[in-house]
């Protein structure tokens, strides 16, 4: 359970069941939702839903101090564009 998974939260709710940052929610074993699945189907919404949907909030909790290498996060959270053709 020392996994620093994103955590993600909307309108301040946590949307997972596992935590590894008992700061924001209290910490768990045996759970590995951290809320992704819950959020990223809300990026399918139209541009201006976003507003009434969020706020939208990560955090990622990384307490090692002497950490000298890289981090590399990948999410493939994204945003398609159609073109519509007449």
């Amino acid at each position: 359970m020392s996994c620093p998974a994103p955590m993600y939260f909307r309108q301040g709710e946590y949307l997972g069941t596992y935590s590894n940052n008992a700061l924001l929610v209290p910490s768990t074993t045996g759970e590995d939702n951290f809320g992704l699945d819950d959020y990223e189907p809300l990026y399918f919404y139209p541009l201006p839903n976003w507003v009434e949907l969020g706020p939208f909030d990560v955090y990622l909790k990384f307490d090692v101090d002497d950490y000298q290498k890289d981090i590399f996060y990948f999410c493939h959270v994204r945003v398609d564009f159609v073109q519509a053709t007449s």
